[in-house]
């Protein structure tokens, strides 16, 4: 039995052409970062955001510009700040003012 899988899921060149397409990006958004006056005091910010950019990647596998839940609860095993499913919630109503959908 054959299972076809749509590009955006499929790894080798496509996954390699999706990670640099997801590099470029996030290099432009930290050039705008390292430009913008209201983050010129802040401290060691190039390599600040090179490690956000390089975890972000790590987690964004499939480059739509979000880290969802279950992303976001890996990150945070890896980290060693392991959360349940009901604190990774919390937080991120906290951090979005309920805003959010979860």
């Amino acid at each position: 039995m054959s299972v076809a899988l749509s590009n955006r899921f499929q790894g080798g060149k496509a996954f390699g052409l999706l990670k640099a397409r997801q590099e470029r990006r996030l290099a432009e958004i930290n050039r705008e970062f390292l430009c913008d006056q209201k983050y010129s005091d802040e401290e060691n910010l190039p390599e600040k955001l090179a490690a956000f950019k390089e975890k972000y990647m790590e987690f964004d596998l499939n480059n739509e510009g979000e880290i969802d839940l279950m992303s976001l609860k890996r990150m945070m095993e890896k980290l060693g700040v392991p959360k349940t499913h009901l604190e990774m919630k919390k937080m991120i109503s906290e951090v979005t003012g309920g805003s959010h959908d979860v």
